[in-house]
């Protein structure tokens, strides 16, 4: 049997056989023909042609042998669309980037005008702003305590509070480092500006990153499932990823598997279809968390799941509901060549096992800069080892920030998305005063850090949280680094140690002592002492760390020595802590290895407390205090 490519390759001969029978046979008998019938016999060729290059061109991108007709040529056809779409989108991005000042003031004065006549407008003057002056000089700088009010009335059922049309659904935040926050979408306020077009055509840059554009290889989306549920008034309710119900049928995993909501499960399921498929052109995994996961699924669990793609079966251990259980194993197939070439490949090791199960894996989709840097690394030196990186997008439930910069071999930049949403920054040392100064996008500087300042469909003129540093412009659009959250902050006198700071000071200990690292949080000793005994008499960091295990499984141990360049790395680099250190304010920092799993076992607690929190968004607080959550830690540590 043909191959599905090999197919296309036949197909494409015979419309190209039947347009030169059309050309010769019209060319012979072009005196005898009407108007009408060359017209036909016109359309006949320009089709037959058309068929015939598109055919040709299916095969010469050579689509995985997993496809069927139906999934090439969805996936050719979105291809293209997003191709087509995203030169002309990009195109006019380009032209508008360079005049920023009118960029800017377009997209605001969409979301004032919107908004002018609801109780947040009448509010905040919005009658009054007639430019992006009047906005600028008139409009205070919000906090959500300042927008929480009109959400609420609005989750409530009440109308025309923070925005004039009906709200289709309310996105809460991952609530991980605090309570969840909410905002409310409508479709109006996307589908006049074109929005979430736009903002689908700059993802999908990511994917041109990733050689998706220039192949049909599949594309392996993994994602847990999210769920939804609905307020007194019957508004949807979830994680933004529940806005987004996209899964075409290309993808690797089936559309059932996006509904399983459990992580074990959910992960078991990614692996085994990822296994079965060994061309597969780019995995997304959003987090180096999920990467991880992913992987660690992989190397535990692989025996069983080899015994699944060869006996055509599905784990009876998995905790699934039984329709789901029934839909997936229509699916399977058994396949014991598979079976033996992955047992072949894993018992050499697991160092690049991705690259080496599927060695036409162009990217890894997550995003991976500022406090993700440490884990994302850790996956780039084991697992993911000569796997591109590439990070997507900067995003939050309150919007979408910036997309990748093309021309950027790092993926560590992003380019700020002026086109669909307004935005202001707050200098980094001005962040804790009670009215700091905010700065235009006009006068950012070069290797100056920012709080950002965002008007988007959502949320207007917000202190968004988020620590952007300022790389490069792209004509007069800012270039920027994702740095870190405001608040994931050590502080035991005034020395206010960022999570930045913080994380900077981890990478350079654990590149000089060769370590993987998987996890990590930190505290102060104040909240260490609510669970467990003093680890000294002093004021002091305590740091918990989980490491990458050996190619054996075998838990890597830090020795005493190891663990002080933590500590050694921090004093050198933070200037304020080395001198509260050097004066006696400030104790040694303690490092705490814990076992692997550990931090797993914080986010099942985390998520399982809060009902609004997902899976799927959850990011490991860089700094915990809670003593419940800090015991987790404790109890889990090596000896």
């Amino acid at each position: 049997m043909l191959f599905t490519g090999t197919q296309f390759l036949v197909i494409s001969q015979v419309f190209t056989a039947a347009t030169l029978y059309q050309v010769i046979n019209f060319y012979q008998n072009w005196k005898d023909t009407s108007a009408w019938q060359a017209a036909f016999r016109g359309l006949v060729v320009f089709l037959t042609g058309a068929g015939g290059l598109v055919t040709y061109d299916i095969y010469r991108k050579r689509p995985a042998k997993s496809h069927t007709w139906r999934t090439v040529l969805l996936q050719y056809t979105l291809t293209q669309i997003f191709r087509v779409f995203g030169y002309f989108s990009l195109r006019n991005f380009e032209t508008a980037s360079k005049n920023i000042s009118k960029m800017q003031e377009d997209v605001l004065m969409f979301y004032i005008r919107t908004l002018e006549n609801t109780e947040f407008g009448k509010k905040h003057n919005y009658s009054q702003m007639r430019t992006r002056e009047d906005f600028l000089k008139l409009h205070p700088v919000l906090s959500y305590a300042d927008l929480k009010p009109y959400i609420d009335k609005t989750v409530a059922g009440e109308k025309n509070q923070i925005t004039p049309f009906d709200p289709f659904y309310i996105a809460f935040t991952s609530g991980t480092t605090g309570k969840n926050k909410a905002f409310v979408y409508t479709k109006e306020m996307f589908a006049k500006p074109s929005k979430m077009f736009k903002a689908l055509l700059f993802m999908t840059l990511s994917f041109k990153r990733a050689g998706l554009w220039d192949g049909l290889k599949r594309y392996h989306l993994v994602r847990i499932g999210v769920k939804t549920n609905f307020t007194d008034s019957g508004i949807i309710t979830g994680p933004i990823a529940g806005m987004y119900e996209f899964f075409p049928g290309y993808l690797v995993s089936p559309r059932v598997v996006y509904d399983v909501a459990t992580e074990n499960e959910a992960h078991y399921l990614h692996v085994l279809f990822a296994l079965k498929d060994p061309e597969i052109g780019a995995f997304d995994f959003s987090f180096p968390s999920v990467a991880t996961r992913f992987c660690q699924t992989l190397e535990h669990q692989w025996p069983q799941l080899c015994d699944d793609i060869e006996n055509g079966t599905l784990n009876t251990d998995l905790d699934i509901p039984e329709d789901i259980r029934e839909k997936l194993q229509t699916d399977m197939r058994a396949d014991p060549q598979r079976a033996v070439e992955v047992r072949q490949i894993i018992r050499r090791g697991f160092d690049g096992i991705v690259r080496r199960l599927w060695p036409e894996c162009n990217a890894a989709l997550m995003l991976s800069s500022g406090s993700l840097l440490p884990e994302a690394e850790g996956l780039k030196k084991h697992y993911l080892k000569d796997v591109p990186f590439c990070n997507p997008v900067h995003a939050a439930t309150e919007g979408f920030f910036g997309f990748c910069d093309p021309g950027d071999n790092s993926q560590t930049r992003f380019i700020m998305t002026t086109s669909i949403n307004h935005f202001d920054f707050i200098p980094v040392e001005e962040t804790d005063k009670p009215s700091p100064r905010v700065v235009p996008i006009e006068e950012v500087q070069i290797g100056q850090c920012y709080e950002l300042v965002i008007t988007t469909a959502v949320a207007v003129r917000y202190r968004q949280g988020d620590v952007v540093k300022i790389v490069d412009f792209h004509n007069q659009v800012p270039v920027y680094e994702f740095q870190y959250r405001l608040g994931q902050m050590l502080n035991l006198y005034w020395e206010k140690m960022t999570e930045g700071a913080f994380v900077h000071a981890l990478r350079g200990a654990a590149k000089r002592i060769d370590v993987d690292i998987v996890e990590y949080t930190a505290t102060e000793n104040v909240n260490f002492e609510a669970i467990a005994d003093a680890l000294q008499k002093g004021r002091h960091y305590v740091l918990f760390m989980e490491l990458s295990e050996k190619a054996n499984k075998e838990q890597v141990r830090m020795t005493s020595q190891q663990k002080q360049m933590f500590e050694d790395v921090l004093y050198q680099e933070h200037e304020v802590y080395r001198m509260l250190r050097d004066n006696g304010s400030i104790l040694p920092m303690k490092v705490i290895q814990v076992k692997t799993g550990a931090f797993n076992a914080l986010k099942d607690a985390i998520v399982e407390s809060n009902p609004r929190t997902s899976r799927l968004q959850y990011k490991t607080p860089r700094v915990l205090r809670a003593p419940d959550r800090l015991r987790i830690l404790w109890d889990s540590r090596l000896s």
